[in-house]
């Protein structure tokens, strides 16, 4: 599917807004398509530890661009956890 011209400037506009981790950290919770934790995430983006998310995780939601959606068991650690979604 073609990536839409739409898209396209939409993602101008955040790159343009928040830094280069910020990015890189928002664009892994998109990609794995559902809530995640910052486990979850970190291992995502190929990353062992969570500390590498977290604080980027924290500034986006002081943003308003990532919201807490909930807690579940993480797949990772099997604990429960809170999981992260964008807005």
């Amino acid at each position: 599917m073609p990536v839409r011209d739409t898209s396209l400037m939409s993602y101008s506009d955040l790159s343009e807004t928040i830094g280069e981790r910020q990015l890189e950290v928002y664009n892994a919770i998109k990609s794995i398509g559902h809530p995640a934790s910052d486990y979850e995430i970190a291992r995502f983006m190929g990353r062992r530890d969570p500390n590498y998310v977290r604080p980027r995780r924290f500034e986006l939601v002081k943003m308003g661009m990532v919201f807490e959606y909930g807690k579940r068991k993480c797949e990772i650690t099997k604990r429960t956890v809170y999981v992260w979604s964008l807005k």
